[in-house]
């Protein structure tokens, strides 16, 4: 594209306050709106500020919607002015959500000549525009491409992860589930050294040295799976659950929330129930795949 292209952000919280910024500095002719008006007064003079939803659509190329839920979303822009005001361009919806939410809104979108994408942002506002900024979409190709040096304006780890519209949102929800998890279980672990009185420096210092473990496990699992074959020779599942209840129960002794490995417990224990006790740790997965075995 010989051109910087037209951008309309519709929506100003701290995302979308960020990737008007982004846009602004890299040069682009950007147009704003905000339901509340408090929150564009600050692009006035940097950017179009518009009056309404359809006004920023008319004024891009691409409109890029960053909300707090579909719900919203749907509110500002399933009305018959939005829709022919965006007739014939691209709306990228950066709003989080999950599959079924980003396949009914690309079928909306279809069914009036309007170019679709779904996307997600792995990143904090304050990483948008970094050279390692991931930012997932997913819809047609050739939508992609046509927008694709626009929208690695707001992270340079831009990528198309599938055709299937919801790739996007089912890849930022199972990454984000993986992080809260994850953060929620070093919290769990900073809280066992707190009742032990061990030092929180000495723990988050020595916290790099599970990340390793991770990453291997991680490995580990992926070839696994691919092949539904659990057997290997590192450490049993028997073994790891010997050691979960060793946490749950100095959580009870120091009078620590126990609920998070109980949780896990839970989930190991029931792939005991399915004779995965002598597989490895990659066989929890059949117990959580199946929800109706709970």
């Amino acid at each position: 594209m010989s051109h910087k292209e037209t951008v309309s952000i519709v929506g100003l919280g701290q995302m979308g306050a960020a990737l008007a910024r982004a846009y602004i500095h890299a040069g682009h002719r950007v147009t704003v709106w905000n339901r509340s008006h408090s929150k564009a007064e600050p692009f006035q003079g940097q950017a179009n500020v518009a009056a309404t939803p359809a006004q920023a659509c008319s004024e891009s190329d691409l409109t890029i919607i960053s909300l707090s839920n579909y719900e919203a979303s749907d509110q500002v822009f399933r009305t018959p002015v939005v829709a022919e005001a965006a007739k014939g361009r691209t709306l990228v919806q950066l709003t989080s959500g999950t599959p079924g939410d980003a396949r009914s809104g690309a079928a909306w979108a279809s069914g009036l000549g309007i170019r679709y994408l779904d996307g997600c942002i792995l990143a904090y506002p304050s990483y948008i525009g970094g050279e390692q900024t991931p930012v997932f979409y997913s819809g047609p190709r050739d939508h992609y491409e046509r927008h694709e040096s626009t929208l690695r304006v707001i992270g340079g780890a831009t990528s198309h992860v599938g055709e299937p519209i919801g790739a996007a949102a089912a890849l930022d929800c199972a990454l984000l589930g993986s992080y809260y998890g994850a953060t929620l279980a070093f919290l769990h672990g900073a809280a066992i050294c707190a009742s032990e009185n061990f030092s929180l420096d000495a723990f988050f210092e020595r916290f790099q040295s599970i990340v390793p473990l991770t990453s291997i496990t991680a490995d580990m699992c992926k070839k696994m799976l691919a092949t539904g074959d659990f057997k290997g020779t590192d450490c049993t599942l028997d073994i790891h659950t010997n050691a979960v209840q060793h946490i749950v129960r100095l959580s009870q002794e120091n009078n620590v929330d126990r609920r998070l490995p109980e949780l896990i417990l839970s989930y190991f224990n029931r792939a005991l129930q399915l004779g995965h006790g002598a597989d490895e740790i990659a066989a929890v997965f059949n117990a959580i795949q199946d929800s109706s075995r709970g």
